[in-house]
């Protein structure tokens, strides 16, 4: 009885060691699904969102490793709608991972959206005009199966079986390789008739890092979009950088800058402009934020 006792107070502990809390707030403007050419007008800073996350990872022999994320917000609508905050963009996955590969289940990103973010100067936080220049699929969040897979060092192919925030079934491919310093991937959405294919890249030039992406999507929404940034350190300071356009006359560009107060403390703050060509609904927004990692 000793032992039994004693075993599960070894692998309680083992858990709280390996496990790994990320708290995270930020004011921000929000990269949102809109389609192309439908815009909304905003002014000043919109969607202020604070994100809690916890993860933790548990070693469970030959190289496997169990795996667990919760991950909430608090999101606000634009102010100017009177709408109440609330809790937004939950994502939750369990899952199982190695050197090979992954699989989880659950909420998580899929990887048509990862494709774009992680080829955009400013990812997923304020002030990206991603949302304005390709078609983001998806809703960002999806639930499903995520499937990762690691053939050879430097390639990654991913695999997501998912539904969409209206329980639309999707799928979503995407193969990415890292070769003399570029990361290149290419990605693919498919919903009934919809389609988004995503051609992305990222390398560093010098100390400068430069990002492309460009998007086809057909279906309801038929488009072009590419978007090219860069992000060059000036010591504590990183500047950044973003221009997109569609062949649908959306123009679009992000300036901004972040700050290292700390190694876990970053403020920051972000001018993003687009026109829509031929419409009212142009968009000239500042989003500032404080994003701190324990």
């Amino acid at each position: 009885m000793k032992k039994i006792a004693l075993a599960t107070l070894l692998a309680a502990t083992t858990l709280v060691a390996t496990a790994q809390v990320s708290v995270s707030g930020k004011i921000s403007t929000f990269v949102d699904n809109t389609k192309i050419g439908a815009v909304s007008a905003t002014s000043l800073a919109t969607d202020p969102t604070s994100n809690i996350t916890f993860s933790a990872t548990e070693n469970i022999g030959g190289g496997l490793k169990a795996r667990v994320v919760l991950d909430t917000s608090l999101a606000a609508n634009d102010p100017t709608g009177g709408a109440d905050t609330k809790l937004g963009n939950r994502q939750s996955t369990i899952g199982l991972a190695n050197s090979l590969g992954s699989v989880d289940l659950g909420r998580n990103l899929h990887s048509h959206f990862l494709a774009i973010t992680n080829n955009d100067a400013f990812g997923t936080l304020y002030g990206s005009v991603a949302g304005d220049v390709h078609n983001l699929r998806g809703l960002r969040l999806s639930n499903g199966t995520f499937i990762s897979l690691k053939p050879i060092m430097g390639v990654t192919a991913t695999y997501d079986r998912t539904h969409n925030g209206v329980g639309t079934e999707a799928s979503s491919y995407s193969a990415g390789a890292t070769m003399f310093g570029v990361n290149a991937t290419v990605a693919q959405f498919t919903q009934g008739s919809e389609k988004s294919t995503v051609i992305g890249a990222s390398a560093k030039l010098g100390t400068a890092k430069v990002f492309y992406t460009h998007s086809d999507d057909k279906g309801v929404v038929t488009s072009t979009g590419d978007l090219v940034g860069i992000s060059q350190p000036f010591g504590a300071v990183t500047a950044k950088a973003s221009y997109g356009k569609t062949n649908t006359d959306v123009k679009a560009y992000a300036l901004g800058a972040d700050y290292n107060l700390s190694k876990r403390t970053i403020v920051g703050a972000t001018y993003r402009n687009v026109d829509a060509v031929g419409t009212a609904s142009d968009i000239k927004q500042v989003g500032v934020g404080v994003t701190h990692r324990f």
